[in-house]
C-alpha cells in the first residue's frame, strides 16, 4: 500500500492552518503531481483511493491517468479539521496559542480544546476508508490524501505513540509504502517519490 501526500497549495494558503478547508493546489503543486503518478505510471495498483478535498483528489486523478487504475473518492481521507484554528496564520497561532499548541502536540490523540478534530477522530474514519479498499480490491493499493492523514495512517499501522508521530516526515508529493506481514504492517520506504523496485 501507497499512501501519498498531496501537492503544494496556491500561495495565498501557504502559512495558513488550512486543514480541512477545500484549497487549490499551486501550478507548482499541479506540476509536481504529474511528475509524480508519471513515475508511478508502471505500478500495478489494485485500485488509488483519494480524498474528496481537491488538493488530493487530483493527485489521485493523475495516478489514474497514469496507471490506469480505478479511482474512488473517500471523505474519509480529507485533512484534520482544524476547528478554530482552521484558516488562521500560522504565524498568530504560534504567538497566540503558545500553551493550546503545547497541549496539542502533548496529546494528539485526546485534546480538542480548539474545537476541532483529534487524531484518534482521523484514525476513527481514515483507517476503516483503508481496510475496504483492501478487503474489496487487494493487491497494492494507492492512498492520495493529506500530512496529518498520511501521519496518523502511518503511525497506526506500525504502532507509533500519538506524541511520537510528528517525527514521521512526509514531504509534498511523496509517498510511504507499507507492506503486509504475518507479525503486522512493515514501512518498506518512507517520503520518497518514486517506486523503485519494491513497488513493482
Amino acid at each position: 500500500m501507497w499512501i501519498f501526500r498531496h501537492g503544494e497549495v496556491g500561495e495565498a494558503f501557504q502559512g495558513l492552518a488550512y486543514g480541512g478547508m477545500d484549497v487549490p493546489l499551486s501550478e507548482q503543486g499541479r506540476a509536481d503531481s504529474q511528475a509524480l503518478a508519471q513515475r508511478f505510471r508502471d505500478v500495478k495498483f489494485s485500485a488509488i483511493v483519494a480524498s474528496t478535498l481537491q488538493r488530493a483528489r487530483t493527485l489521485g486523478e493523475e495516478l489514474q491517468r497514469a496507471s490506469g487504475a480505478q479511482l474512488e473518492l473517500s471523505a474519509g481521507l480529507v485533512e484534520i479539521d482544524r476547528g478554530r484554528w482552521q484558516g488562521r496564520p500560522m504565524k498568530e497561532l504560534l504567538a497566540q496559542h503558545e500553551r493550546e499548541l503545547g497541549a496539542f502536540y502533548d496529546d494528539p490523540w485526546n485534546w480538542r480544546e480548539h474545537g476541532g478534530e483529534t487524531d484518534s477522530d482521523v484514525v476513527a474514519r481514515a483507517w476503516p476508508v483503508l481496510e475496504d479498499a483492501l478487503r474489496r480490491h487487494g493487491g497494492s493499493l494507492a492512498i492520495a490524501c493529506h500530512y496529518n492523514v498520511v501521519r496518523n495512517l502511518l503511525a497506526h499501522a506500525l504502532g507509533v505513540e500519538p506524541n511520537a508521530s510528528f517525527r514521521i516526515r512526509t514531504d509534498l508529493t511523496a509517498g510511504a509504502l507499507l507492506h503486509d506481514s504475518p507479525e503486522g504492517w512493515v514501512l518498506v520506504r518512507s517520503n520518497v517519490r518514486t517506486p523503485g523496485r519494491a513497488a513493482t
